[in-house]
């Protein structure tokens, strides 16, 4: 390859990394807006912060989820495995509500469509 190749592809990586980067921080935003989820199910910060995550998109994989949490982290926050186990220990909290979080191999976590409705019909969920 020749040398000018190989600078475009170096900076079209680059671009790409500040695209990501920039989505996981609005993605944040979004994510963040004013969901209340019950006291009683004693939800951490991470564990409220990946419920709404999800509650907004189709499906969430590790790594999307691992940059919405750990974005504004200069040292890229905990490992991916961390992800798996917060989502392991939310389930644990979430099942007795009636709350699933599945996992379909090759997408990602998802809520189903029925818990996301009960969520917007109790209105812990903006319309």
């Amino acid at each position: 390859m020749s040398l000018a190749l190989d600078y475009e592809i170096v900076h079209l990586r680059e671009q790409l990394e500040r695209k990501e980067a920039r989505i996981a921080e609005l993605e944040r935003l979004i994510a963040d807006q004013q969901v209340i989820f019950p006291p009683e199910w004693d939800l951490t910060r991470i564990q409220t912060r990946i419920l709404r995550f999800l509650l907004k998109r189709t499906f969430a994989n590790r790594e999307q989820i691992h940059a919405f949490l750990y974005a504004d982290r200069e040292d890229g926050g905990p490992e991916l495995e961390n992800v798996r186990v917060h989502i392991c220990l939310l389930r644990k909290k979430l099942k007795p509500r009636g709350v699933n979080i599945s996992w379909l191999v090759g997408m990602g976590y998802r809520l189903d469509d029925d818990t996301k409705e009960k969520f917007r019909t109790t209105s812990l969920l903006p319309a």
